[in-house]
């Protein structure tokens, strides 16, 4: 990974767990007492924070710092995700009606859970 990589992952981080504690970038930044465009800039990458900036994130955040440094999967272009979808519907379009309706349903329920365990995450 690049550099630039590393930075919208942490980015990336910081704004997942910011808005799982339903917190606005105005809110955490009186948090830390940082300005609203250091929050912005940091989550979209454009600067990188500096040590102690991130450790008073991460408290605000009631995560440990190294949780904001765990590299993920970067969130996918319009790009990405549509060939994603292409994928998955050329892989489905052949399929019989008992096939598409029994995917179908698993995704609800995958996404239903998903949703579900995110809720838990943010009480």
């Amino acid at each position: 990974m690049s550099h630039n990589d590393y930075l919208k992952s942490l980015g990336h981080r910081i704004k997942t767990l910011r808005k799982a504690k339903n917190l606005s970038q105005e809110a955490l930044s009186e948090k830390i007492d940082k300005s609203v465009d250091t929050i912005s800039n940091i989550e979209r990458a454009v600067s990188a924070p500096r040590l102690e900036t991130a450790i008073e994130i991460a408290h605000a955040l009631d995560v440990e710092p190294y949780e904001l440094f765990r590299i993920r999967d970067l969130p996918l272009s319009d790009k990405q995700r549509t060939k994603l979808l292409d994928e998955i519907f050329d892989l489905l379009q052949d399929q019989p009606e008992e096939i598409l309706k029994f995917t179908l349903s698993q995704t609800k329920q995958l996404v239903s859970l998903r949703d579900k365990f995110i809720d838990k995450l943010k009480k």
